[in-house]
């Protein structure tokens, strides 16, 4: 049997996409968002950036090195701890009636929301495929954020996650975020606090060489991978 190589692509989501970020949603989050307050976004919402994790295999005598990162275009988010709940209110404004896209033929194992505003990049949402948990996914999706951050000009970036989510601070403190506040009862589910996190500046030489050397260490775990944000 011929062997076949993994390799993932980060790029922006389409409405072709949706159908399988909502069985990610399903499987993530027992609050989940409805497939047209996605499709709003990427129609209408012009702070709104949505990322997947594209899986692409080939053959290993097919594969070939890996080329170099393209240069992202980004163009030009409510303050920090506004989050999820921001795409709920969209829901009073009236629905969109649902055309017929055609589905993504590659499998979506991850995507993440970032909502650009001025100085600040919030990510509103991050999730993964569960058949593709623990394979450094979700860190990919936050190496992107941060990435797409970095290149729109933003000074920090900012997220809420449960407080009970040990695993996921982990990560983030990792990458530089620390513990700001405290939003409680946050979550509708079952009443659960938020702990607001946010990074220093990422414009830095000392944040931009912590992410460096994040990324490498990732590529050198995981593996190579293509971010393209046009």
């Amino acid at each position: 049997m011929q062997a076949t190589s993994v390799r993932y692509h980060v790029r922006p989501m389409d409405l072709g996409d949706i159908s399988q970020v909502m069985e990610i949603e399903q499987e993530s989050f027992l609050n989940m968002w409805p497939a047209t307050a996605f499709k709003r976004d990427i129609q209408h919402n012009h702070l709104a950036r949505y990322l997947v994790v594209a899986e692409q295999r080939q053959d290993a005598e097919e594969a070939v090195a890996p080329l170099p990162e393209r240069e992202p275009r980004v163009v030009p988010m409510p303050p920090p701890g506004m989050g999820r709940w921001l795409s709920e209110l969209k829901r009073l404004f009236g629905g969109e009636e649902e055309g017929e896209v055609e589905t993504s033929r590659e499998p979506i194992v991850g995507f993440v929301g970032v909502w650009l505003m001025p100085d600040e990049a919030h990510i509103v949402t991050i999730a993964v495929r569960e058949s593709h948990r623990g394979r450094g996914i979700g860190e990919l999706l936050l190496i992107a954020a941060i990435e797409l951050a970095t290149l729109d000009d933003r000074e920090v970036v900012t997220l809420e996650v449960r407080a009970s989510n040990q695993a996921a601070q982990a990560l983030y403190e990792k990458y530089g975020f620390r513990k700001v506040d405290v939003r409680h009862r946050y979550y509708s589910d079952n009443q659960e606090d938020a702990v607001i996190m946010a990074t220093d500046s990422i414009r830095s030489a000392s944040y931009q060489a912590l992410c460096q050397r994040l990324r490498q260490e990732h590529r050198e775990r995981c593996g190579h991978y293509d971010l393209d944000f046009n």
